[in-house]
């Protein structure tokens, strides 16, 4: 018998059906790297454009389970992309993220420091699995490191690799944007933003919470100011060789007030790849903020000044910054053509199950079940505490069997008489894009080397690298995953409805959403009427 048409569709349909079940079979087994670190089984979308937003110093629980005061970036941002559950940062203290995030090199003493002096790293050694040892890496009979330092150098020559050498070889437009950059010419340079005449790289408050951030005798940078809340450390360009020595760092790396804006009024103007910096309080970093933090209605992409209402910072400035942010980019063409959106933390700060808005606020417990550590009290973070914390193991301080490198046994480091090796902590980050299901909540461990093998693919670097394959540093470690189906789970492209997160989802620790608020400050947002 002749099939008729609608048999003939339904077969079809069948046929599709079933060829698709081992693909979903695939979201986790498929996506493992064949050896040499090459993946083959997964394709990523067709994103044009990508934003990465980098906070500060907080774990899973204090950003994702409703206790604080940032329901913009735990409750509704999720409705309109995915949560990823299981991310990771790869060391301790920031710096070291940072530099992992764009060259997948592991932490090394000086970024483990927060890099109290800009200095370079000295002479450097290739070794296995594209990493760079550091020849000078322990103290001279002195006391001194390279030129004469008082602290291990953090500025890699230029024979290492960057995400961002690789993307100008492929001809792939980038930019970065640093919130307060500029601000005060005397602290740090107005377009790149390295420290100004040796002074300290951190530019934080002396003696604060992460430890001393000038070595003795040396030029202690000034604190913030009321205008300028920027840090170096949380700038990942001035502290490589090849975009110092290329001018990249200086033509490409500006302030975020009024360039972003510019640049998204046009998708032919908008960089393929942006990196964004908030300043010390828009991040999260600052448990009070020296300056503004927008409450009064500031605004960070206009420059316009409004009286601050109050100096909280935490999470809820972070949220302040993101509701001006995101929506910009959302709105943009560039986004809604193919765009990619990444909220992420630089690290999560000890102990894991403290949710306060501060890593200076001790609300925690130990968490019963998991075993406990015992020791004596200690007095960080400018309170007592007991250290007879929750062991937290490889669950929530790091993933995707992550090496050390050849310059610390401890990328974790220990952090306030924890011990956090092997990595950066569980921090949790959201992914928006048309590419992306609204509501979409995934469990696939990742973290920093993840994020850069991720960026590589997408921008289709293909070649060279340690593995041959486009992967530098550990995003080229063997069996490491980049973001997968389970992530880009959207393959048409087509903007979606938002949607409560799935099964599960991020409301671990309040009622069930009742409504879903739009990520909007002031403009609607085209968001499309597909399901």
């Amino acid at each position: 018998m002749t099939p008729t048409p609608r048999r003939r569709l339904r077969r079809a349909l069948i046929a599709l059906l079933a060829a698709a079940v081992p693909l979903v079979a695939l979201t986790g087994a498929a996506l493992a790297p064949a050896h040499g670190g090459h993946a083959t089984a997964y394709a990523p979308p067709k994103i044009k454009h990508v934003w990465l937003i980098v906070l500060e110093n907080k774990s899973y629980e204090a950003s994702f389970t409703g206790l604080n005061k940032n329901s913009y970036l735990w409750k509704t941002l999720p409705t309109y992309g995915a949560l990823l559950r299981q991310y990771y940062g790869t060391g301790h203290f920031s710096e070291d993220n940072y530099l992992s995030l764009a060259s997948g090199q592991a932490p090394s003493p000086g970024p483990q420091a927060d890099c109290p002096i800009y200095n370079p790293t000295g002479p450097l050694q290739r070794v296995a699995d594209g990493q760079y040892k550091i020849l000078q890496d322990t103290a001279k009979a002195d006391g001194t490191y390279f030129n004469g330092s008082k602290q291990p150098g953090c500025v890699f020559g230029k024979q290492v690799p960057t995400l961002f050498d690789q993307l100008d070889a492929r001809h792939v437009s980038w930019k970065g944007y640093m919130q307060d950059m500029g601000d005060d010419p005397s602290r740090e340079q107005t377009t790149c933003g390295a420290p100004v005449g040796g002074v300290s790289a951190t530019t934080v408050d002396p003696g604060g919470a992460e430890g001393p951030y000038a070595a003795p005798g040396s030029l202690q940078s000034p604190t913030k100011t009321v205008d300028d809340q920027y840090v170096p450390k949380h700038n990942p360009f001035p502290w490589f060789g090849s975009l110092l020595s290329n001018g990249d760092c200086a033509k490409k790396v500006v302030p975020l007030v009024r360039n972003l804006q510019h640049d998204l009024a046009h998708e032919s103007s908008t960089p393929a790849f942006s990196w964004i910096t908030p300043n010390n309080c828009s991040d999260a970093h600052d448990a009070t903020c020296k300056g503004d933090n927008l409450s009064g209605g500031s605004n960070a992409l206009t420059g316009a000044k409004r009286t601050p209402a109050n100096t909280q910072g935490g999470l809820y400035a972070a949220d302040l910054f993101l509701q001006q942010v995101v929506p910009a980019i959302m709105r943009s063409k560039a986004y809604q053509d193919g765009g990619l959106i990444d909220v992420t933390f630089d690290e999560g700060f000890p102990p894991y199950a403290s949710y306060g808005n501060s890593i200076a606020d001790k609300h925690y417990a130990a968490d019963a079940g998991l075993g406990t550590i015992t020791g004596a009290a200690n007095s960080a973070l400018n309170g007592t505490s007991v250290e007879a914390q929750a062991n937290t193991a490889q669950s929530v301080v790091g993933c995707c069997n992550e090496l050390p490198g050849p310059n610390t046994t401890q990328p974790g480091d220990n952090a306030f008489n924890q011990d956090t090796t092997p990595g950066g902590g569980i921090t949790g980050s959201v992914l928006l894009s048309p590419y992306i299901t609204p509501g979409s909540v995934t469990d696939q461990p990742y973290n920093h080397y993840s994020w850069l093998r991720s960026m590589e693919d997408l921008f289709g670097v293909r070649s060279g690298g340690t593995d041959g394959h486009g992967h530098i540093g550990y995003a080229a470690a063997d069996g490491l995953r980049p973001f997968g189906p389970d992530v880009y789970n959207n393959p048409s492209g087509r903007l979606l409805k938002p949607k409560p997160a799935g099964e599960g989802g991020v409301y671990t620790a309040v009622a069930t959403l009742t409504r879903t608020e739009r990520p909007v400050s002031r403009a609607p947002i085209t968001q499309g009427d597909g399901e």
